[in-house]
């Protein structure tokens, strides 16, 4: 009886951590590529990122796997909005290693980030402990987590639900926003209207879905102007953008289609 007490205590409090991480931790990383990746940049870019710590093991196959299809399933609707970030736990595996693991498994390091995470940058303590597998999904401006696996759970179903959650608040934060663009699709010409009158300065950048920046310009605002247009340009080629508006009080990050 005392030993199904503890156990108890221990299923309580362990539930308690993951249910307090709703907000995500920032961290800088240089993946294996050499790229530097900042997770709240991705994030105000509009992605969702999904965090997949492993040693790698065994164990930790059926999880990454799931997660890495479940990111998957949303390429070809939402092209680079779903980021895989696959990540050492304590930055003891060479990426060589991580990435031959994740290739043997079935998971092709061309559609995801592989991190050595040498100094444990991405400090997975962060997000309610140490427990391999461990999976995370991240989304939105406001950094919110909406899913974390610590332990391992093969549960692409619930990834799936939590990927679809961060969808759904997305385009509820845009419809409630600041800012609004229309129209979209479009061949050239962006409108944006705000709907805060004290606004006076906007940088308006067009981006790709890997976050560069292909477009920018800075545009004086007035109470009795508040409407302005962007124009995209003939050299934009066609295909899925974001246009981040920001001013010294706010960022909104909006994706548009060039037709």
């Amino acid at each position: 009886m005392k030993k199904n007490l503890l156990f108890v205590s221990f299923l309580l409090f362990f539930t308690n951590i993951i249910k307090a991480q709703t907000t995500a931790t920032d961290f800088t990383a240089t993946d294996c590529g050499g790229a530097v990746r900042n997770l709240f940049t991705e994030l105000d870019n509009g992605k969702i990122v999904l965090l997949v710590w492993v040693e790698p093991c065994v164990g930790c196959i059926s999880d990454a796997k799931a997660a890495y299809d479940a990111a998957q399933s949303f390429a070809t609707t939402y092209p680079g909005k779903v980021l895989f970030w696959l990540s050492d736990d304590v930055g003891d595996t060479p990426c060589s290693t991580l990435f031959s693991w994740a290739q043997t498994n079935n998971i092709p390091t061309a559609h995801i980030q592989v991190f050595g995470n040498i100094g444990n940058t991405i400090n997975e303590s962060n997000y309610g402990g140490i427990a391999m597998p461990h999976v995370v999904v991240i989304g939105n401006n406001s950094h919110q987590v909406y899913l974390n696996i610590l332990g391992g759970a093969n549960d692409g179903v619930a990834i799936t639900a939590a990927i679809n959650q961060a969808m759904t608040n997305d385009i509820e934060d845009i419809e409630h926003s600041t800012f609004s663009v229309y129209p979209s699709p479009t061949k050239d010409i962006i409108n944006i209207k705000t709907n805060n009158a004290q606004l006076s300065t906007l940088k308006i950048e067009l981006l790709d879905m890997l976050g560069r920046c292909i477009k920018t310009d800075i545009v004086e605002m007035s109470s009795s102007n508040n409407s302005i247009s962007f124009p995209i340009g003939n050299e934009v080629t066609e295909g899925n953008y974001l246009l981040r508006c920001s001013s010294n009080k706010e960022s909104q990050t909006i994706p548009i289609i060039k037709s």
